[in-house]
């Protein structure tokens, strides 16, 4: 990631439409031949409040984790969640689990989070959490957590060991928590690159002459010992109505001697994967 920059090439090398509605695309992963993609189907708005604990009620809706094919036909679902906790997050795979997060739709709120058999899609409760976490992913080397809270504001790490003997057992520690500073995006999905980098996309807006704000996009790559921005790449890249590409969740492939393989599922309700192949620019 860190020899692309400004004026890498990004191509498009394929659209993908999603035979299935998406409803409002959270997070993505690939799993082999097969990509997870979690999403939220919102049955009642959140209203707005004013003077009280939350800034909104939480509203209603159904958490979702859709499989599908590389031609986008869904292959199986399942819905995650409980009650108010019904909105899902970008999500991540270790390499055996999906792992994902569900929470209420409102910040400073409550989490489940869960870890998903691909195969089955056999969800196990990992842990419950008091603030919204809006990704998770999870490091195996280094046994720990990671999340980031609505829009960003926190960045969290757990320590955390699994043990599956004839009775399976879990520890998790208290989190370490940083307030994240130096960057405008807020993620919207993070997947772990490589131990202790993770990397994360999403957009955010920037002020303009005090009067006006421009929308950007971009992917920026954490070291998540000490919870720092290490690199950061903007994404210019939109659908042909103009949404951009991190506007919803994203899935990175990094190859070290040929090109980028990036996804992205912008849309809501009825999407299509993106394709791109990004390379660096010529010097």
């Amino acid at each position: 990631m860190l020899s692309l920059d400004n004026n890498s090439d990004w191509s498009l090398k394929e659209s993908i439409p999603l035979s299935f509605d998406s409803y409002h695309p959270q997070g993505l992963t690939r799993v082999d031949d097969y990509f997870f993609l979690s999403s939220v189907e919102v049955t009642e708005r959140p209203v707005t409040l004013s003077g009280q604990q939350f800034d909104r009620t939480n509203g209603a809706g159904i958490g979702h984790l859709f499989k599908f094919g590389l031609d986008g036909v869904l292959v199986d679902q399942v819905r995650l969640g409980e009650e108010a906790t019904y909105h899902p997050g970008g999500i991540d795979f270790d390499g055996n689990s999906i792992w994902i997060s569900v929470a209420e739709y409102r910040p400073d709120s409550k989490s489940i989070v869960y870890r998903v058999d691909p195969d089955s899609l056999e969800a196990e409760e990992v842990f419950r959490f008091d603030d919204h976490l809006g990704a998770i992913a999870f490091d195996p080397a280094a046994s720990k957590i990671h999340g980031v809270s609505w829009d960003s504001e926190y960045l969290y790490s757990w320590d955390y060991s699994y043990s599956e003997e004839v009775v399976e057992t879990s520890a998790i520690s208290a989190p370490m928590k940083t307030r994240r500073g130096g960057s405008r995006i807020a993620y919207q999905d993070c997947q772990m690159l490589n131990s202790p980098a993770m990397v994360c996309s999403g957009i955010g807006n920037t002020v303009i002459d005090n009067t006006h704000t421009l929308t950007i996009g971009g992917i920026e790559l954490l070291d998540m010992n000490g919870h720092n921005i290490e690199h950061r790449i903007p994404v210019f890249a939109t659908t042909a109505s103009g949404e951009f590409m991190v506007r919803n969740p994203s899935y990175l492939e990094f190859n070290d001697s040929a090109a980028h393989l990036f996804y992205f599922v912008p849309e809501d309700n009825a999407s299509s994967l993106y394709v791109y192949e990004v390379t660096s620019a010529a010097r």
